[in-house]
């Protein structure tokens, strides 16, 4: 009785009763290379995944540093007032000016400079 079992060109070959056995045989240690190089992949993958979230981060923090470097304006303070609101106190050339965002507007409320101290 012949079986038919694709090889490694995934074409079928007719095998008998001996060659069956030499094929089973074969297999584990197919299998344990295969597992090897399956598990080499997922750490080559692993470093990658991590290699490219460093260099994401560096680049983000740097871009961030050039930007806000000597710019004319600088947000001082910013508070959370509720979920959709922001109040934020930002120098422009030297002069502090409270301003808030919601969701539907930005309004500038005050400047601080000219607020009387209590």
């Amino acid at each position: 009785m012949s079986v038919y079992i694709p090889d490694e060109k995934g074409e079928l070959s007719a095998l008998d009763g001996s060659a069956i056995s030499q094929q089973i045989t074969q297999m584990p240690g197919d299998l344990g290379a295969a597992f090897a190089k399956m598990l080499i992949t997922l750490v080559v993958l692993v470093i990658l995944l991590f290699v490219t979230y460093w260099f994401l981060r560096q680049f983000i923090q740097k871009r961030m540093q050039k930007t806000s470097g000597n710019s004319s304006i600088q947000v001082l303070e910013k508070r959370m007032l509720s979920p959709k609101t922001m109040l934020y106190l930002v120098e422009v050339d030297q002069k502090k000016v409270l301003i808030a965002e919601s969701h539907l507007e930005i309004k500038r409320l005050v400047d601080v400079d000219e607020m009387p101290n209590q």
